[in-house]
């Protein structure tokens, strides 16, 4: 059984699955293995996952059949499982709990080879609309306080396919909760949104702006742990993803598609995750939260010392960062695909 822990010195959550070493073993050695498995997210190989819990579809489909652009199914391996209530005890000075919560695959378009940056704007936006109906569908269920989104793309990546991972948490993680203390703090010193006051600040100097739209922006971030970390918030205050409106969906959706195939043409094959950052649920609600997503290249720059420091040591300066996104999309003169008219 799943079990969470917390360690009470930095008060980190973790999961630890349980499984076994012989069948983790297993999995490793088929990834790697010439004789892998074909793809279960591409179409003919719906039996191949759990039932859907939502599609974008033709509506002369069937569910669980072909016929769909984007489909949502629950992991069949999941961090976290539905079923149960969530129990919470102690041993000693560490607490733990059941692994309760939610483990949905968003598997985003029938193409094995697609990403974002090669996606028309419309397929974007019908993940980014999948992303909002399960975090309201998900909210829900009253043990759940977080809703976390994931992607993965590039090599490492388990499954090629193009998925993301969305996730009902019963506690907050850390990250999110040091975020919400310290736009609290930002608060109750200044009385204004301090995400608020970065956009201001960043659209007056410039220099880490990489590109601005009517309703978002997206900038380098000044303290970047990565390179590349690449931020993109809301222009106007808002502390709940799942109230994003349509129109904001087709502007978002051609924002990060552009994104996306800049950092492909720095680099082919990159590898890079995609985070949503929405504010707590229920009685953990924050409207001073400010939700944004962020972007992460994955290179393996790490080291002892930042493992033992927990400092971030990033090589690449965001201000250069951010000159060379910005080149990349200013060449971008011909689409890499059909491009949607929803695109700004």
């Amino acid at each position: 059984m799943a079990e969470l822990r917390r360690e009470p010195i930095l008060q980190r959550w973790v999961v630890i699955t349980g499984q076994r070493w012989e069948a983790l073993a297993e999995v490793l050695r088929q990834r790697r293995g010439p004789g892998r498995r074909a793809c279960p997210f591409c179409p003919g190989n719906e039996h191949e996952t759990p039932s859907e819990v939502f599609a974008l579809r033709d509506p002369a489909s069937s569910p669980n059949r072909e016929g769909w652009s984007v489909r949502v199914v629950p992991n069949k391996f999941p961090v976290l499982r539905i079923e149960g209530e969530i129990e919470r005890a102690g041993e000693g000075v560490f607490d733990q709990a059941s692994a309760v919560g939610a483990h949905e695959i968003v598997i985003e378009t029938p193409s094995h080879s697609a990403d974002w940056g090669t996606m028309a704007v419309e397929e974007v936006a019908g993940i980014l609309r999948a992303y909002r109906q399960r975090s309201l569908d998900l909210r829900g269920d009253e043990r759940f306080r977080q809703i976390m989104i994931a992607r993965n793309h590039g090599p490492g990546v388990p499954v090629q396919h193009p998925h993301s991972h969305v996730m009902a948490l019963p506690v907050i993680p850390r990250r999110i909760e040091d975020e919400v203390r310290g736009l609290l703090d930002y608060y109750g010193r200044k009385e204004r949104c301090g995400y608020c006051d970065i956009i201001r600040q960043e659209l007056s100097s410039g220099v880490r702006v990489i590109q601005e739209t009517g309703e978002f922006l997206a900038l380098a971030s000044f303290a970047a742990r990565y390179p590349f970390e690449t931020w993109i918030l809301p222009k106007s205050h808002l502390h709940d993803f799942a109230a994003i409106e349509d129109g904001q969906i087709a502007e978002l959706a051609g924002l990060l598609q552009r994104l996306s195939r800049a950092l492909q043409n720095l680099l082919p094959d990159l590898a890079y995750s995609v985070v949503l950052h929405t504010s707590p649920l229920r009685r953990f609600t924050e409207p001073r939260y400010h939700w944004h997503l962020e972007i992460r290249v994955r290179l393996a720059v790490g080291g002892g010392f930042e493992w033992g420091t927990g400092f971030f040591v990033n090589p690449l300066a965001p201000e250069e960062a951010a000159r060379l996104l910005r080149a990349k999309l200013g060449e971008a003169q011909q689409p890499a695909s059909p491009q949607s008219s929803l695109e700004p």
